[in-house]
């Protein structure tokens, strides 16, 4: 009863191993085999024998599939023929690798491939193949190696698995063969079992032995990360480095070489000699610019051919084409830019522009434009063209001012207030009032305020009256006598050409006093002395009415009584 039992055990360890082919799990590293690996001359003829074993056995089911007549058998041989066929198949493979050193001789496959009709996605797959390709090429060793480790581990497992099979059928056979009833049914049954495991584990050891020489050859390779990593690293810089380089060196001189020639080209054309071009021109320079940055992008993707960097080239590629679609995407801005480049839009170059209430001159439109102002001076602003495609110009006539105001220019705040403008700058105007005091305006608040500039030239004015008494002397010596007197005085601060005139009229007959206005028109250079003339006319008009014995009255209030005037 016993070897019945072993019988059941053994069924069960069958069933649950499964075929030998099944992956199992994975289990820890296998631990190091104390005998000597076999060599390559060994493993050669084991895989000979492993090969001729499998022929026959593929003719002993090729012939039991003949002579069968049930159906399910028919299955089970024809599986184990696909079974042994594919083994075949890989031991011929091993053969293959152990003898040439190669992992892989898929690619001197001599079978004709079909012309299948293009397809635009096979079209791209084979166009990112290669890129894709060097980008696994750093880790490909290292793969390669993982892959046959976890081979290896798949293997002793099943290698153990076949030894344990192999152990129960021989105990089974040792009891038979001690018992006193032998069957030879199932003898003959256990010997064709302990037959197919001794096969299977014959195979799995050379398998073994196959997968052992190509991890040893990978390792004696210096298949690891940092070693692949550096040949990347040597190899990026040798070829890599030197394709970009090339293919940089030559995007520079296209590029450069073809502006420079343009520059020349148009130094013979009188075109760009005046301010503002004409539109044959503008549309020149915008076809220019793109087509210059197009040839030179040619050009390097051109030198990255040549070099046969695929890499590269497919990268470049789709940056290009990554641009490409995204400047679809803002085809509408792109092309009022473009009307603005040929002057065409509602900025126009020569004309003026408000920015922050401040006039600004247009210059030559370009990707930055420079506004200018003349009276503020300096380098200006520059707007970039988004920021001038916001704004709209007008033609300005050639007497039409820039500024209220200009450097060191004494003005008038208010009607009141009297300053000199030490500076002026795009963001602020600065200021100096009387005694030294400094204030900094933002210039959007400066234009905003009530400014006089006196820099043109201005004109002070006073009253004064004399007693009725001269009456006959009014309209004739007084006016005479009185604008010498007030020229002479003036002239004792300021040049003679600095006083414009001196005007001295009569102006009315007050209730007190003849009264006189006195005006005095000086130019710009007298600014700082704006608030001073007036005093200037008070005391030369004193000292002639002194001179010449003009009396001048005060205010009289004469008061009469009600009852004298009825006498009266």
């Amino acid at each position: 009863m016993s070897w019945i039992i072993r019988i059941g055990l053994l069924l069960l360890v069958l069933a649950a191993s499964g075929p030998a082919q099944t992956l199992p799990e994975k289990v820890a590293e296998p631990v190091p085999v104390e005998e000597p690996p076999p060599d390559k001359k060994q493993t050669l003829s084991s895989l000979l024998a492993t090969r001729e074993g499998l022929r026959k056995a593929l003719e002993e089911a090729r012939q039991k599939l003949r002579n069968e007549t049930a159906e399910t058998s028919k299955k089970d041989l024809q599986t184990e023929i696909e079974r042994l066929e594919k083994r075949r198949q890989e031991v011929e493979r091993d053969f293959a690798v152990m003898v040439t050193g190669l992992q892989s001789l898929e690619d001197y496959s001599i079978n004709p491939v079909s012309q299948a009709p293009l397809k635009l996605q096979d079209e791209l797959g084979q166009f990112l193949t290669p890129i894709f390709s060097d980008l696994r090429e750093l880790t490909r060793k290292p793969r390669e190696v993982r892959a046959l480790q976890d081979e290896l581990s798949r293997l002793d497992s099943q290698k153990e698995q076949a030894k344990r099979a192999l152990d129960e059928v021989d105990k089974l056979l040792a009891d038979i063969k001690a018992s006193k009833s032998p069957d030879a049914g199932l003898r003959t049954e256990l010997n064709e079992t302990r037959k197919r495991w001794q096969t299977r584990l014959g195979e799995t050891e050379s398998r073994i032995t196959v997968v052992q020489h190509q991890l040893k050859e990978l390792t004696l390779s210096g298949a690891n990360f940092w070693s692949e990593l550096g040949k990347q690293v040597q190899r990026f810089v040798f070829t890599r480095g030197t394709n970009i380089a090339l293919a940089l060196l030559a995007f520079l001189v296209v590029l450069f070489g073809l502006r420079a020639a343009y520059y020349y080209a148009l130094k013979l054309v009188p075109v760009k000699k005046y301010q503002r071009l004409s539109f044959s021109a503008r549309l020149l320079d915008v076809v220019h610019e793109g087509g210059s940055l197009l040839l030179a992008i040619v050009s390097a993707l051109l030198v990255l051919y040549a070099r046969g960097d695929w890499l590269l080239g497919g990268l470049a590629l789709l940056a290009v084409g990554g641009l490409l679609m995204t400047a679809k995407s803002g085809i509408g801005k792109h092309l009022e830019e473009l009307q603005f480049l040929l002057n065409l839009g509602s900025v126009r170059e020569g004309e003026r522009v408000y920015v922050n209430g401040v006039p600004w001159r247009v210059g030559a439109i370009h990707m930055f434009t420079q506004l200018t102002n003349v009276a503020i001076g300096g380098p200006g602003l520059r707007l970039p063209l988004a920021e001038l495609s916001k704004m709209v110009s007008r033609p300005s006539s050639l007497d039409e001012p820039w500024f209220p105001c200009s450097k060191r220019s004494w003005i008038l705040l208010n009607g009141t207030t009297l300053a000199q403008v030490t500076d002026i700058t795009p963001d602020q105007v600065e200021l100096r009032y009387g005694g030294g005091l400094k204030r900094s305006l933002p210039i959007s608040d400066f234009v905003k305020l009530d400014v006089a500039c006196l820099a043109g030239g201005f004109a002070r004015s006073v009253t004064v009256g004399f007693d009725f008494q001269h009456q006959p002397q009014a309209l004739t010596e007084i006016p005479e006598k009185l604008k010498a007197d007030v020229r002479a005085a003036l002239l004792e601060s300021m040049r003679e050409e600095e006083l414009l005139d001196v005007v001295v009229e009569f102006q009315e007959a007050a209730a007190s006093s003849l009264n006189f206005l006195i005006v005095a028109v000086v130019a710009g250079s007298q600014a700082a002395h704006y608030l001073s003339i007036p005093r200037v006319l008070q005391r030369a008009a004193l000292a002639s009415a002194t001179r010449h014995g003009w009396d001048i009255p005060f205010p009289q209030m004469v008061v009469r009584q009600a009852g004298s005037s009825a006498q009266s």
